[in-house]
């Protein structure tokens, strides 16, 4: 846990700047390049390559080293190691599909320095570093859609969240009834109960406009909050020491304000997953 607290501190202090977005619409596939040129395009996650990756001592390479998303997630990888260079490149070292799906070249070992990638396609897709090819990650990626009344949410592991495989998954609440006008604040509350009646979380999320993304991190010791990955957009993360192997969950996710003002109408559904634990 203590590692995990000092990753997540480097993480939050060497990536999570002040960034805008536009819709993720404009970008559709892989792209370089520097802070400057990505407040131009909507990232939605964020992955630091930490200070020290370079060490094969080092306890990542990749933080966070194993994701699992919806499609059309825009994922953004940030070179954090100050110094020293690194790839971003889909497939196993010297496989024959190496750098397939993506590559982002040397990305060069200065301040912000980056990489992201539209996955819109379902299945698994491990990737690694050309220069330190030891190290290899995974993203996994999910087209499980639920729809609602008033939502419609999409999920990195579908309705069923196999704690064993993974630790986290990120989920994304879309509503459906109100226009998402990248600008217009819209605040979320969230209510998560377990085996139906322990209400174990309960908070608010506010986007500029946007859909709400939120990753479920299965946690050790404590609950907390932290995001959005990039300012005012991106994803949220809750880590929760509640997520427990089988057990049923329900979220409650409803909107309580748009612009300051509370809708005409409630808007508000429940979804239901649960968690299990086999290898």
């Amino acid at each position: 846990m203590k590692i995990m607290s000092v990753m997540f501190a480097i993480f939050a202090t060497a990536v999570l700047g002040g960034v805008s977005f536009f819709s993720f619409n404009q970008l559709t596939s892989g792209q370089a390049g520097s802070m400057s040129s990505l407040q131009n395009n909507a990232a939605t996650y964020a992955v630091s390559i930490i200070p020290g990756a370079a060490q094969r001592d080092s306890p990542y390479h990749y933080y966070p080293p194993d994701i699992a998303i919806p499609t059309g997630t825009i994922v953004a990888w940030f070179n954090n190691d100050l110094g020293q260079p690194h790839t971003v490149t889909s497939g196993n070292p010297d496989a024959s599909d190496e750098g397939k799906f993506f590559n982002s070249g040397v990305m060069p070992a200065t301040a912000n320095s980056f990489f992201q990638y539209a996955f819109n396609r379902a299945g698994n897709f491990t990737y690694h570093c050309e220069i330190h090819p030891w190290r290899i990650a995974i993203v996994s990626v999910s087209s499980a859609i639920e729809q609602g009344q008033y939502f419609k949410l999409s999920s990195g592991v579908g309705p069923t969240w196999n704690l064993a495989k993974d630790s986290r998954t990120l989920v994304d609440f879309t509503p459906l009834t109100i226009s998402l006008d990248q600008t217009t604040p819209i605040v979320y509350n969230v209510t998560i109960t377990k085996n139906g009646t322990e209400n174990v979380f309960s908070g608010t999320f506010v986007t500029n406009g946007e859909a709400l993304p939120l990753e479920l991190i299965k946690g050790v010791n404590e609950t907390r909050v932290y995001g959005p990955d990039f300012s005012s957009a991106g994803a949220y993360h809750l880590e929760g020491s509640f997520f427990k192997d089988n057990a049923d969950y329900k979220i409650l996710i409803s909107i309580s304000l748009i612009n300051s003002k509370p809708p005409t109408n409630p808007i508000s559904d429940e979804f239901s997953f649960k968690t299990v634990s086999s290898s």
